[in-house]
C-alpha cells in the first residue's frame, strides 16, 4: 500500500527512494507555485517563453505520458518474463545523466502546454497525473523489472527505473525555471 504521495509503505526499497525524491520534488514545486495570483501564472518573461501556468500544464501532460511509458515498460517486460521477485534479478541502477538532462531542450509536441488554465484546474490535473504515475509503478512494487527500455528524446534508452527517476528530476528542472520567471523584473508583485 502506497500513502503520503509515494513516499511510505513501499515494500521495494528502490521505488521507495524513487518516489521519495519524486515526492520531495513535488512538494518543492507546489510550494513554489501555491497562492500566485492569475496575472503571475500567465507571466511570461519573453515572447515565445512559457508561464508559469504553461509550465505546471506541461508538466502534467509529461507525467501522463511517463505513466503511459512504464506502463508500456511494464507489459513488455511480463510479455518477455522480466519481472521477478527480488534475489531473481537485480534492480538497474536507476540514476539519469543531469547533467545532459539539464540541459536546455525543445519539449516534444505531445507535452507542449496549453496557456491560461486556473491553478486550481492546474493542481488537480497534476494531482491526477501523480495518481496514475503510482498506480502503474504500485503493480510491481515488491518485484522486480528487468533492463526493458524506451528511448527518452533527450536521454536515450531508459528503463523502467530511471523513467520513475526522471519524474522529479523533471519537476526540479522546472522548478529552477519556476525560480528564474519570479525573479524576472517585471514579474507581476500579485
Amino acid at each position: 500500500m502506497v500513502t503520503d504521495g509515494g513516499i511510505r509503505g513501499w515494500s521495494s526499497v528502490a521505488l521507495k527512494e524513487i518516489w521519495q525524491e519524486n515526492t520531495t520534488a513535488r512538494e518543492a514545486l507546489l510550494a513554489g507555485v501555491r497562492g500566485l495570483s492569475e496575472a503571475q501564472l500567465a507571466f511570461q518573461p519573453a515572447p515565445g517563453k512559457w508561464s508559469i501556468g504553461e509550465i505546471l500544464d506541461h508538466l502534467c501532460l509529461a507525467e501522463r505520458s511517463i505513466a503511459r511509458v512504464v506502463s508500456k515498460i511494464l507489459q513488455q517486460a511480463a510479455g518477455r518474463g522480466l519481472i521477478g521477485e527480488p534475489g531473481s534479478m537485480d534492480v538497474p541502477p536507476y540514476r539519469i545523466d543531469l547533467a545532459t538532462y539539464n540541459q536546455p531542450a525543445t519539449a516534444p509536441e505531445s507535452v507542449r502546454p496549453s496557456p491560461e488554465q486556473p491553478l486550481d484546474r492546474l493542481f488537480s490535473d497534476l494531482e491526477e497525473s501523480r495518481e496514475r504515475l503510482l498506480e502503474v509503478t504500485g503493480r510491481v512494487d515488491g518485484r522486480v523489472v528487468g533492463n526493458v527500455t524506451i528511448r527518452h528524446f533527450q536521454l536515450g534508452d531508459l528503463h523502467f527505473y530511471q523513467w520513475l527517476a526522471l519524474e522529479g528530476a523533471h519537476e526540479a528542472k522546472h522548478l529552477a525555471q519556476i525560480r528564474r520567471i519570479k525573479s524576472h523584473p517585471n514579474f507581476p508583485k500579485s
